[in-house]
């Protein structure tokens, strides 16, 4: 790359003065970029004083010392994006604690070596800090990190901590009393239970909610969310088998603004489905793949009375017939109908477009 660039510059003077143009090098954008080097990037964050966004994300090359020495030259970075930076230590956060005093979002799912202290110092440096996510940063992020977010980043919108068992109902109280403007929350097999749950009631703000896989959850504490929460647009309680028809229903007859509901392998039966037609009509996406105990007469109820449905995902729900989900294609064009056999066609008509050759016994095996 760097040679790429000084080949380019010798063309001519008004090409050298492209090349290193500080204003175009206010965005770097390395995402999937493995085999960029230290010294690659150390001379694209020289290029200008004034960088604003970095992306660093699947650069499997880089070291935590470079992207340290790297981030030294970004006082005005806003946005840094390094998920799955497997080499990246707490020393990166501290010179953006440091340095950094203008960051609006970190995105750092999947470093791994990240651990409380850096999150501390990160968050003393960064008041101004709207988004983050620590998903996958392993069990040494515990609710110590998340504390200091919460206490030193009032501003947040969007928070991400999927994936974190040592985060739990402390993280998600704190940050429900100190960051009222919260509009994503992302919670997915954390630590994270029924208090916790409980104390998202105070997010007037929030449009976006993933609470699967939390064991520890009670399905009342599920149901009065869309009631505290009135600007709720999408929400995930998927693997969650403790939440019923009752509790959906309820989410559903007071979440006004709700288009998206998925609620995979949880206890969803056919007097949910005849129902929620009659509470909703801004319901567009509903996901109830692995319920097994919703029927044909179930599906058919519901594309006849949800009018704004427009997506019905039926993975694994073995009660509902082929034959049934072909009549309701036919019938209701509208609506996308998503199970096993309807998405392997797909698949095969893809590959068939691409140039792939299949004879009718391969295709009756994959469907």
């Amino acid at each position: 790359m760097s040679d790429l660039l000084h080949r380019a510059s010798l063309v001519c003077k008004l090409w050298h003065q492209l090349v290193y143009d500080p204003d175009l090098w206010r965005r770097i954008d390395l995402k999937y970029q493995h085999k960029v080097t230290d010294t690659q990037l150390l001379t694209l964050t020289q290029i200008s004083d004034r960088v604003t966004h970095i992306d660093i994300s699947d650069t499997h090359n880089l070291t935590s010392e470079a992207v340290e020495h790297a981030l030294k030259w970004c006082t005005h970075l806003r946005s840094l994006h390094m998920s799955r930076g497997y080499k990246l230590s707490d020393g990166v956060l501290e010179v953006v604690g440091q340095n950094c005093h203008r960051l609006q979002t970190l995105i750092m799912d999947g470093c791994y070596k990240i651990t409380n202290k850096g999150l501390q110092q990160m968050a003393e440096g960064c008041p101004d800090l709207r988004k983050i996510n620590l998903s996958r940063c392993s069990y040494r992020v515990t609710d110590d990190g998340v504390l200091a977010v919460a206490e030193n980043c009032p501003r947040l919108r969007e928070v991400i901590l999927a994936y974190l068992s040592e985060v739990t109902d402390t993280s998600c109280v704190r940050l429900c009393e100190m960051c009222s403007d919260l509009e994503v929350m992302t919670l997915m097999f954390s630590g994270v239970s029924e208090k916790g749950v409980r104390s998202l009631t105070k997010l007037r703000k929030l449009k976006v909610l993933d609470i699967s896989s939390l064991p520890g959850i009670s399905p009342a504490d599920v149901a009065s969310l869309t009631q505290y929460c009135p600007d709720l647009e999408a929400m995930n309680v998927s693997l969650n088998p403790q939440i019923d028809d009752a509790c959906l229903l309820q989410v559903v007859k007071y979440g006004r603004k709700l288009h998206l509901l998925q609620c995979v392998s949880c206890h969803v039966t056919d007097h949910f489905m005849s129902e929620v037609g009659k509470y909703t009509k801004t319901l567009k996406n509903l996901d109830i793949g692995w319920c097994q105990e919703v029927t044909d007469n179930g599906i058919r109820t519901l594309s006849a009375t949800c009018q704004s449905l427009r997506y019905l995902g039926l993975i694994r729900c073995d009660a509902v017939t082929a034959d049934a989900v072909e009549e309701l294609v036919a019938k209701y064009p509208q609506i996308t109908y998503s199970t096993f056999i309807l998405e392997s066609k797909k698949l095969i008509e893809r590959a068939r477009r691409e140039g792939f050759m299949f004879n009718d016994d391969q295709v009756n095996m994959l469907v």
